[in-house]
């Protein structure tokens, strides 16, 4: 067939149509971004993707809007991203808990944290603080056991759900010593520490991020840290294995994630942000003042993190015997 200038307009169509696409791909991000979070507001990982939404906003001239999509310790919003388009306007700050504990506990969860998100980078750790409430008269971990030895599920805690970090500390705490205790569950941190203020519930192992206002106002007694070593804002709490308890130990992590198949360009562009924050000193001290540690992982570093975290959660649930209810 000769090669006619209608020819030529008609090959060219398609190429017309594809610029703009690509345009957009450049300019990315040129509408808001929403960043899920699967917790409620006032929780430690809200209150990080926070400091995020503000930073990326100024820094990318875009808004960055969280979005909390609250539920199943955190797999609601969790889920939701995994089944986002891959075009950078649905992110998340998510948890080790939806990442690496929940798809052990759940059944038909609908994602697979190994394979359905694209890791970015980590933020932050989180340690965890053992707080009594002042009716209990608990002064050190030892005195839990104790009376949960002397009274069979008479001492009750308070966890965002089965599986949740929180939840499974204690399980660990049970587990570890042969004594039963009462969980008590709640939508989110604040709900729970009102409670144990009011005396109706007597414990939580929960994110320094939560509990540390609380603690600071007098209003509930720090009893242990499950961090390897003392942190440095409640220098006076002793871990849990300075208490005698070493086998109850863990925390969370925090970090930016995308579904499956986010492009390298925005990964990229992603991770220089995250970097710059989490390099920021102002930043640092706020993070530091909240109760978290800043501890950046580039997104190759951070998914090997998530899979190493999937594997021996699943190992700790197995052995607590957690189950979904």
């Amino acid at each position: 067939m000769p090669f006619t200038p209608t020819r030529r307009v008609l090959l060219a169509a398609p190429l017309a149509l594809a610029a703009p696409r690509l345009a957009r791909a450049d300019e990315w991000p040129s509408r808001p971004v929403s960043i899920i979070v699967g917790f409620p507001p006032g929780t430690a990982t809200d209150s990080v993707a926070r400091l995020v939404a503000e930073r990326f906003s100024r820094a990318l001239g875009q808004r960055f809007v969280v979005d909390n999509r609250v539920g199943q310790s955190g797999s609601i919003g969790a889920a939701y991203v995994a089944r986002s388009a891959p075009d950078g306007y649905t992110i998340t700050v998510g948890a080790s808990a939806p990442q690496a504990i929940n798809p052990h506990i759940y059944p038909n969860i609908g994602y697979d944290p190994r394979v359905d998100f694209t890791t970015i980078g980590q933020l932050v750790q989180l340690p965890y603080l053992l707080v009594a409430g002042k009716h209990t008269g608990f002064t050190s971990l030892r005195d839990v056991v104790d009376k949960a030895r002397r009274e069979p599920d008479s001492v009750t805690y308070a966890t965002t759900g089965n599986g949740s970090t929180s939840q499974l500390l204690m399980a660990m705490l049970a587990h570890s010593t042969g004594v039963r205790m009462t969980q008590v569950q709640y939508r989110g941190t604040a709900q729970s520490l009102t409670d144990i203020v009011a005396g109706r519930v007597d414990l939580t192992f929960d994110t320094l991020i939560g509990t540390m206002p609380f603690a600071r106002d007098g209003k509930v007694r720090p009893i242990a840290v499950g961090t390897a070593e003392r942190v440095g804002v409640v220098p006076e709490v002793p871990t849990t294995a300075e208490a005698g308890f070493p086998a109850v130990k863990g925390g969370a992590w925090l970090g930016l994630l995308g579904p499956a198949g986010l492009p390298p360009t925005i990964v990229a562009r992603l991770d220089r942000e995250v970097s710059g924050l989490l390099a920021d000193p102002g930043f640092g001290k706020t993070i530091t003042d909240l109760g978290a540690v800043v501890d950046p992982a580039g997104p190759e570093r951070f998914g090997q993190i998530l899979r190493r975290d999937y594997e021996s959660w699943g190992e700790i649930v197995r052995v607590t015997g957690t189950r979904s209810e």
